[in-house]
């Protein structure tokens, strides 16, 4: 095959090779947003997924210059043709999307060759915890129009951010460039590629503990707009998640497992106290208008002491709950 066959038969190619790429996107997005929701998909998605055709110049390169006997067929052996990169938050985001991936039936999936063995030869990439496999169709497939026969290949990446940003930079300069051979560069990139390996470890360390952290205060409003259902039914408290979360969540390390007896005892005794108090109050002070301000009560007369020092607001509203309660607040004892 010439060079100039190899390229009519590219061009004749690339519109399904375009559809499939796009079809492929389609599917992903549908999967990951049926099985996790619209908000993951943004929360995942850092970059939006398009298709990238290879670029002529480039897969004449590799196939006529480049190859050196790597490919048995030169053609149907690059399955680079068309790509899609999806570029996600971290690490633990590729896999979740690698096995939605797997589960569709819309395709087969396979490892790329080219990226393990190049992964194998070279240990100065961070790219090595992305996946990167091939999708191949495993039947007929119409897509916008388009045929697509049985048979066609996508190559399909999968990165975080800061593998996406490692690899381009590295990739530019390191294999685009007349410098491989320099010493200093690739000790440069080597310290770089630490330092985020590092970054990527202690961002997903911290996304762990505030999905913990995170529960834990859903569980909390739960116990609280259970135990105000109960002893409170006739307050009304404003829907303001962000106000409420906020309190709640500076006042968490006051709070004990045994929330729920301890709420629903000091209720018992105390609802009809301050349930007047709470509507007369919220009329000037907004606080008094959250689901949380009973937790506020409660710990007040619990940890009478120890509350001044996480109340994020003006002491003179902490002052009124003390009031109510009837004790003194422990700033105005000497």
């Amino acid at each position: 095959m010439t060079e100039q066959e190899y390229l009519d038969r590219f061009r004749d190619e690339t519109p399904r090779l375009r559809a499939w790429g796009e079809f492929v996107i389609s599917e992903i997005n549908n999967l990951l947003i049926n099985e996790h929701g619209q908000t993951i998909y943004e929360r995942w998605i850092k970059i939006p997924p398009t298709i990238r055709i290879k670029n002529e110049s480039s897969l004449i390169a590799k196939a006529f210059i480049l190859n050196r006997g790597w490919f048995s067929d030169i053609y149907n052996d690059i399955t680079d043709k068309v790509g899609v990169r999806y570029v996600v938050g971290l690490t633990d985001q590729i896999s979740s999307l690698t096995k939605l991936i797997e589960r569709s039936d819309k395709w087969s999936e396979s490892a790329s060759k080219e990226f393990d063995d190049w992964k194998l030869a070279d240990p100065r990439i961070f790219d090595y915890q992305s996946a990167h496999f091939i999708l191949t169709s495993i039947t007929p497939i119409t897509y916008n129009d388009i045929e697509i026969p049985t048979g066609t290949k996508c190559e399909i990446q999968i990165r975080t951010l800061l593998q996406h940003a490692y690899a381009e930079l590295s990739h530019d300069t390191l294999y685009k460039s007349n410098i491989t051979s320099e010493p200093e560069v690739h000790r440069l990139f080597a310290k770089s590629m630490a330092l985020m390996e590092t970054t990527d470890d202690m961002l997903l360390r911290a996304q762990t503990s505030s999905l913990i952290a995170l529960a834990n205060l859903e569980e909390i409003k739960t116990q609280l707009k259970s135990a105000n259902k109960q002893h409170l039914p006739s307050t009304v408290f404003s829907n303001k998640p962000r106000e409420n979360d906020y309190l709640i969540d500076q006042l968490r390390p006051l709070i004990k497992e045994n929330l729920p007896e301890e709420l629903n005892s000091f209720l018992t005794r105390f609802s009809s106290t301050i349930a007047g108090r709470i509507s007369t109050r919220k009329g000037t002070q907004p606080l008094f208008e959250l689901e949380a301000i009973t937790l506020v009560y409660y710990l007040a007369k619990r940890k009478r002491t120890s509350l001044p020092n996480y109340w994020p607001f003006e002491r003179s509203i902490l002052e009124g709950v003390y009031s109510d309660l009837g004790i003194a607040p422990p700033w105005s004892i000497d």
